[in-house]
């Protein structure tokens, strides 16, 4: 049986997020073109439009990941 892909809405934080992720900001849904170490924990989010957004810890988020296997 093929695999097939679902967008599903889960909670992420700094030691989640990952690459593709789509998070919505401001009512605009941006997807997580790059990931950056800060110092203290953090992390900046480099969004495919050129935005960025900096996640600390303690900070959870919702955010839409596509999942396979459905």
């Amino acid at each position: 049986m093929a695999r097939t892909e679902k967008e599903v809405a889960i909670d992420i934080t700094v030691t989640t997020i990952r690459r593709g992720d789509v998070i919505t900001i401001g009512g605009q849904p941006m997807t997580v073109q790059s990931l950056f170490n800060l110092p203290g924990g953090g992390k900046r989010i480099g969004f495919a439009g050129g935005a960025v957004l900096t996640l600390w810890p303690g900070t959870t988020l919702t955010a839409l990941r596509i999942v396979t296997g459905w």
